[in-house]
């Protein structure tokens, strides 16, 4: 009843408002009965009309049906140069932890992207997701493989790596600063050049709170390309709450 409900409230919100963001890290880590809901975005700045103010939104509900099995519903809507604010596609996902320990945690990740925007060419995704944690700090990276599907597709495999590297302690009043970044080298069967490539890395502020027996988490950051094809300023943002 409860992811029912979480279901309508997400297609309510989106027929509701105008809100595509891939700046997303996954953690390994499943928790058994947890449910949230988030919107996380991106926005661009960048001196080329084609790549300028360009953002994407993405709803998302999630629930963990064991202390090892997750299951996430995504809605992902973008706003490009030249094309008008659209449902851009409809990500299903499931994720299962492998190993799960105080300094180490590692999960399998398998999503299908159902395309509607462009030329409506259907994805598959699968991810290692890879934990290292100590008091002080803790590591995430999210090795990354995309492939298109469909009789439109060009068969080819696309490879990302994420990394999200967050310092435990706070800087200020509970308030977290974290390194991220995120790089796209291009197909497997034949890597972009660097300057073809998009890398973009920046940092990342964060805090939890909790209120009337409800926790929200929020982060804001900012990344700086390193590369021609990205954008050379994204602002991103995510907030969450667990219910």
């Amino acid at each position: 009843m409860k992811i029912y409900l979480t279901v309508n409230f997400f297609i309510l919100f989106l027929l509701t408002s105008i809100s595509y963001a891939h700046h997303k890290i996954y953690s390994p880590r499943v928790e058994e009965g947890r449910q949230s809901a988030e919107w996380r975005g991106h926005f661009d700045l960048d001196d080329r009309s084609s790549k300028n103010l360009a953002h994407h939104h993405v709803l998302e509900t999630e629930y963990s049906w064991s202390n090892f099995w997750q299951t996430e519903l995504e809605f992902h809507i973008s706003d490009l140069e030249g094309t008008p604010m659209d449902w851009e596609k409809t990500e299903f996902q499931n994720q299962v932890q492998l190993v799960d320990s105080f300094s180490f945690a590692a999960a399998l990740y398998f999503s299908y992207n159902f395309v509607t925007k462009g030329e409506g060419i259907d994805e598959i995704e699968y991810k290692y997701l890879n934990e290292l944690n100590n008091n002080n700090f803790k590591l995430i990276t999210n090795i990354i493989f995309e492939k298109k599907v469909g009789k439109r597709s060009s068969g080819s495999t696309e490879f990302t790596i994420s990394n999200y590297f967050l310092y435990q302690n706070p800087i200020f009043n509970d308030y977290y600063f974290s390194i991220l970044g995120f790089s796209e080298f291009g197909k497997l069967s034949n890597f972009s050049t660097y300057h073809g490539q998009e890398h973009q890395y920046g940092f990342q502020i964060e805090k939890e709170l909790k209120f009337n027996a409800v926790d929200y988490e929020f982060a804001i950051g900012y990344l700086r390309s390193l590369t021609d094809s990205s954008p050379d300023n994204t602002l991103i943002w995510n907030f969450e709450y667990e219910f």
